[in-house]
């Protein structure tokens, strides 16, 4: 758009000098840099305000006495670049972080993205290497990104780590009519042994995932299918369209054959089998005249835990703890965290979620102020984590946050049980 721009201004420039006939300009041509260099730099401090009488701090404090909180900073970097030459360009993005608690002290250094791209027409993509995958119109889910890395609720638009893959894109364009654009995107994942993928599968294996994107009447469209050698066939599909300029809607629906579920009875046995899930999500996106932003989601987690399975997953935490207060055998809640485990390690195992986030641009006119409050409830239990924040951006390139997590639940329910009843957290980022 810029050389082009330059253009008109030379070219008006030389017709207002022909006719003059008194000056000789020459605007030299806006060269593009071949390459980009950027990233963040960010500290921050996390305040855990302890839940002493939850099953989760039962089962990482048994035999412990942290007192009231724990705390834990943090200090990273995220690194970008990238190089253009001719069709062809290089992308790279890397993690660094270093997090400091009471006890430990590790060291966190990941690559997320580092691919090559060539295009060889403007139509056609090839790709290879390590890339971020953000299939899914769902702000704080995705059901039918199945091979995105999951997001954190709590933080959606933080950056993830990519997957490795080599794959193409083809994208058409129409002029007229209800279609405006088409694109097919396809990956192959291959899993190396302790260097790629290795969560889809075991070394040698593949993954595959393809996605056919339609424009259609302003709609943006996408038809989505992944599997693997070992991975649930998946089939999904997603939506999104303005209604409005200050409107949006937005869907998902996915559906996956074979997942493989461990459920826990009431006294610690545990039965895995596998199942075809149905799950999905439905959202809005609401600007109004005040420049109050509303985002609204529903999300039915088709692999999740229904109201009596989560009963019994507590009441076999409970009885563990009780057991160990009676015996003293630190093996039986070594045996429950294991058991809890496939629970635990999904960030939300419930069926049933409703999210809500309000965001106020610069209230009563405080330049780059934007505070913010965002609500999740598990439906089924009534449960809800509500988490009021503020972002300041007082200086160019420099952000505050401020932000306290407010776990609020009665006993066996998800929320309710959380470690933490409190986690207030400050980060200072610059961006460069």
């Amino acid at each position: 758009m810029l050389p082009f721009a330059l253009s008109l201004v030379v070219i008006f420039v030389g017709a207002v000098s022909a006719t003059a006939g008194d000056y000789d300009i020459t605007i030299p041509e806006a060269e593009q840099k071949p390459y980009e260099l950027g990233g963040k730099l960010e500290i921050g401090y996390l305040q855990h305000r302890l839940d002493s009488d939850s099953a989760r701090y039962r089962l990482n404090y048994y035999n412990q006495d942290p007192g009231d909180y724990t705390q834990q900073g943090w200090a990273l970097a995220e690194l970008r670049g990238q190089y253009r030459l001719g069709n062809a360009q290089a992308k790279v993005l890397t993690h660094h972080q270093l997090i400091e608690t009471e006890q430990t002290e590790e060291w966190l250094n990941k690559v997320y993205e580092a691919y090559v791209s060539l295009t060889p027409s403007p139509h056609l993509t090839l790709e290879a290497g390590k890339k971020a995958i953000l299939w899914g119109k769902g702000y704080a889910w995705n059901p039918a990104g199945f091979i995105n890395r999951s997001k954190d609720p709590d933080d959606p638009e933080l950056n993830l780590e990519g997957r490795t893959v080599a794959g193409a894109e083809f994208i058409k364009s129409f002029v007229g009519g209800q279609v405006q654009n088409l694109g097919l995107t396809a990956f192959v994942l291959p899993v190396i042994e302790d260097w790629a993928n290795k969560e889809l599968g075991s070394d040698g294996q593949f993954a595959y995932a393809a996605k056919f994107y339609l424009l259609w009447q302003d709609t943006d469209i996408d038809l989505i299918y992944a599997g693997g050698d070992i991975q649930p066939q998946s089939l999904g599909v997603d939506f999104a369209k303005n209604l409005a300029e200050n409107v949006e809607v937005h869907g998902e629906l996915a559906w996956r054959h074979g997942v493989t579920r461990t459920v826990l009875d009431a006294n610690g046995r545990a039965a895995t089998f596998e199942k075809d899930t149905w799950s999905g999500l439905a959202g809005i996106r609401y600007l109004n005249a005040h420049d109050t932003t509303f985002i609204a989601e529903y999300y039915r987690n088709g692999s999740g835990y229904d109201r009596g399975e989560v009963n019994d997953f507590f009441a076999y935490q409970q009885a563990a703890f009780a057991r160990w207060r009676a015996t003293g055998n630190a093996a039986v809640m070594q045996r429950a965290n294991r058991a809890v485990s496939p629970y635990y390690q999904q960030r939300n195992f419930g069926q049933d979620y409703a999210y809500l986030k309000i965001s106020q641009k610069e209230p009563f006119d405080i330049l780059y102020l934007n505070p913010w409050v965002a609500i999740m409830v598990n439906l089924q239990d009534l449960s809800a984590n509500i988490q009021p924040g503020v972002t300041w951006a007082p200086v160019t390139n420099l952000e505050l946050m401020a932000r306290v997590g407010i776990a609020m639940g009665p006993s066996a329910t998800e929320f309710g049980e959380k470690q933490d009843d409190l986690r207030p957290e400050v980060r200072v980022t610059w961006y460069f």
